[in-house]
């Protein structure tokens, strides 16, 4: 198979889908082996047979059709090439996006009672921007949403909606915490929010309008479960001092502290800017003094001395 059409690349996404959704023959737990899955499409007419022992292009053909269905930057020999995940036939294809989707660190009665704290309806990506600086990158890999980048201070965002609600649809797809994922850009992405539609239209982004736009409030953290890492650091970031006096201008989220400390910068600005005024009065007093000193000693030295012509 030396060239592959789009229409041929359509079929061996069909394939391929159907063929992960009937190895495990009704039962989900069943793991799904790359080698099964090489005999079961080397079955299928639309596969040509491959040299024994050289299964280097089928595996490229089910890294493309899983890329294509899972957007998880799966590929056969780039494994050390940044951002690429290697699906060997060691580990099965429930293991390899597992791994992608780490669980929380801390899991048990205490850690739930810990991460037990309402997410406040101000929590979105327009007031992470505002107070913290944090800035919205998209990214095609799903594995990377709600990565913050804190060197670049940047958000990773995944923002292909109609297709989670896809993957929601098909109960086989073998994905974790779907409906979560698209709880979190609701959550990040309100479409009440007037500011945060003002953003995205002004980006040309549609995804905010994509699908149901709304989910059960409040939002606690403890509610989920491999994204709790993640929006824990969010949350960490949304409470930090703002980084800048710009973010710390804009952070009205606490009032009385807000006009107390603007209050405590006016007042110290007028006692620099007085006692400036001050100094610079008292200095030229000094100078005046000195000079009219001088000019009456002049005077006086006139007075006794005074020239004969």
């Amino acid at each position: 198979m030396n060239t592959i059409s789009d229409d041929h690349v359509r079929i061996v996404v069909e394939a391929i889908v159907i063929i992960i959704v009937k190895v495990p023959s009704g039962h989900p737990p069943f793991p799904c082996y790359r080698p099964t899955l090489r005999d079961a499409l080397l079955k299928d007419p639309h596969f040509s047979p491959v040299p024994e022992g050289k299964p280097e292009s089928l595996n490229r053909t089910i890294d493309l059709a899983l890329r294509l269905w899972l957007v998880l930057y799966i590929r056969d020999g780039f494994a050390h090439a940044a951002k690429s995940i290697e699906w060997n036939d060691t580990i099965s294809l429930q293991e390899l996006i597992a791994g992608q989707f780490r669980k929380p660190r801390l899991l048990s009665a205490l850690s739930e009672k810990m991460f037990d704290i309402a997410l406040p309806d101000h929590f979105n990506a327009m007031s992470l921007r505002r107070y913290s600086g944090v800035k919205v990158k998209l990214t095609s890999s799903l594995n990377e949403h709600l990565d913050l980048d804190r060197e670049r201070n940047k958000l990773k965002i995944f923002p292909l909606k109609y297709y989670l609600y896809g993957l929601r649809r098909r109960s086989e797809t073998p994905l974790m915490e779907v409906g979560y994922r698209l709880t979190c850009l609701n959550l990040l992405f309100p479409s009440r929010d007037t500011k945060t539609q003002k953003y995205l239209k002004k980006k040309g982004y549609t995804f905010g309008m994509e699908g149901p736009v709304s989910y059960s409030a409040p939002l606690y953290l403890s509610d989920f479960h491999f994204w709790r890492d993640r929006l824990s650091n969010l949350y960490t970031e949304f409470c930090s001092p703002p980084p800048s006096m710009t973010q710390l201008f804009n952070d009205r989220r606490n009032v009385l502290q807000w006009y107390t400390f603007w209050f405590a910068v006016v007042i110290l600005a007028l006692t620099t800017i007085f006692g400036m005024i001050q100094s610079t009065t008292a200095c030229l007093s000094t100078r005046y003094s000195y000079e009219a000193l001088q000019l009456a000693r002049a005077e006086a030295s006139a007075r006794a001395c005074p020239i004969i012509t």
